[in-house]
């Protein structure tokens, strides 16, 4: 039919344009998709990196060993945190989430060499509480608390809490955060590309003529931001 209105084999009436806007509208939707999740994915890798180094770093600060010194019953108390085993824990705790912010202002290669860093940062969180959750090396590092303290020095017994478990499962989200990045890193938006997305284009001016031509069409009620029709011909 001429208005644009047609007719199905079922009798129901379907307007084209109704059809049109929203098939539009569909592809609208369909087009932000693609955008959208790398915008996803990005978000989930920096949120796992935070965490991990986070939970890395509060784990180096608790107390991962425990002992008297002295000769019963005048013994002291001494306790060594994980950083004090071992420094690199809280240390690689903290340059995850320096990585993981890092994510955000990198793009492509860049944000790739950071995924190799989160994953060495990670692997180095578990291979420094590991070699710090010995009972040995802890006996000898409160040993040196208790020589601080005035104390005869030498090593002192430790009773080892699980401390350093934690700061191993902290590294692992640590790890897989690097690998996504590695992997899909060249994929994610950066910090620009999503303000210039969130920004709105800003209009082209109209050219609407001289001000003369602006005051003469709006005393002849006519709308000069509107294109012109047409060329005058001479």
């Amino acid at each position: 039919m001429g208005d644009g209105v047609s007719i199905d084999e079922n009798g129901a009436a379907s307007d084209g344009v109704s059809g049109g806007v929203s098939s539009g509208a569909d592809r609208g939707v369909d087009a932000d998709q693609p955008r959208t999740k790398p915008r996803r994915e990005l978000t989930i890798t920096v949120l796992l990196a935070l965490l991990g180094g986070a939970v890395a770093w509060i784990a180096a600060g608790r107390v991962w060993a425990t002992g008297r010194a002295g000769i019963a019953p005048d013994t002291v108390a001494v306790s060594a945190t994980g950083s004090s085993l071992s420094a690199a824990v809280s240390t690689l705790g903290l340059t995850a989430i320096a990585g993981a912010l890092a994510l955000l202002a990198t793009q492509r290669l860049a944000r790739r060499l950071v995924g190799v860093l989160l994953v060495a940062v990670g692997v180095g969180v578990v291979v420094s509480a590991l070699g710090a959750r010995g009972a040995t090396h802890a006996a000898h590092v409160l040993g040196e608390k208790a020589a601080a303290k005035g104390l005869s020095s030498g090593a002192v017994p430790a009773h080892m809490a699980a401390w350093w478990l934690l700061a191993v499962l902290g590294a692992v989200p640590v790890v897989l955060a690097g690998l996504a990045a590695v992997v899909r890193g060249s994929a994610w938006p950066g910090m620009s590309s999503r303000y210039e997305n969130a920004a709105p284009k800003a209009a082209r001016p109209v050219d609407a003529g001289s001000s003369k031509d602006l005051w003469d069409a709006l005393d002849r009620g006519e709308d000069p931001t509107e294109a012109a029709p047409a060329a005058r011909t001479t």
